[in-house]
């Protein structure tokens, strides 16, 4: 009886771990920059901003770029990061919202295509008003290349909660140019979701399930052996 309870608990504490395990979503972005090769208006920076949906840096999200290409460009070092961000285009960046206002910008030479791939955490915040992650790319004056964006001239925001990010995508606007040189006519980043291993909560409900078959294989083998004791001592 002891190893049956054993795995009777264990099997409540997988059970358990299932409710409460929240996955990560993962894509990869891609954005041509071939028209900033040579523009006058470079170098250029990627920039991302992570806004904090509750106002007070309560860090219940995370966002994670990784595996930045240029397409023939480069990074060109010495990032500027701010609130939670950290890491630089070389090894990763991580942005968590600790603070109401996150921040990461590098300067990067642009090739053919920037792409990257990121992650998100999808939490709720409390107040109903979701975090906010958004790219941008800044010419050399510091200011953001002009997009079709409603506001801020950005070409991407996802707005983070449980059912996963809600993107926002626009190119750039072919009638307003940078601080100097013509404009660059990009278009809309594209967001390819990635495949992966299966998530959190699928890993957990496998593992439960094979408790649970475990647990009744091992009541069926002490249930056939009180059988065979039977017929044995009554014939």
């Amino acid at each position: 009886m002891p190893n049956i309870l054993k795995t009777a608990l264990c099997v409540w504490v997988f059970s358990a771990l299932c409710q409460t395990v929240i996955a990560d979503s993962a894509y990869t972005v891609t954005l041509d920059t071939a028209p900033l090769v040579g523009h006058p208006a470079g170098p250029f920076y990627v920039e991302f901003v992570f806004t904090d949906g509750s106002g007070y840096g309560d860090g219940n999200n995370t966002v994670s770029a990784s595996d930045f290409g240029f397409g023939g460009g480069s990074a060109l070092g010495s990032p500027v990061v701010f609130g939670g961000a950290s890491g630089s285009l070389e090894t990763g960046v991580t942005i968590i919202d600790t603070s109401f206002l996150s921040l990461f910008y590098e300067q990067f030479s642009p090739g053919l295509l920037l792409t990257f791939n990121v992650s998100f955490t999808s939490n709720n915040d409390a107040d109903g008003i979701p975090d906010g992650f958004t790219v941008y790319v800044l010419d050399n004056s510091g200011l953001p290349i002009p997009t079709l964006a409603p506001s801020g001239n950005y070409f991407l925001s996802a707005a983070l909660g449980s059912t996963g990010p809600a993107f926002n995508t626009y190119g750039s606007n072919p009638s307003q140019a940078p601080y100097i040189g013509d404009p660059v006519p990009i278009p809309a980043p594209t967001i390819t979701p990635l495949s992966s291993v299966p998530e959190p909560p699928t890993i957990c409900l496998l593992s439960f399930l094979a408790t649970l078959l475990v647990f009744a294989d091992r009541l069926s083998r002490k249930s056939r052996f009180y059988q065979c004791l039977s017929v044995f001592i009554c014939g």
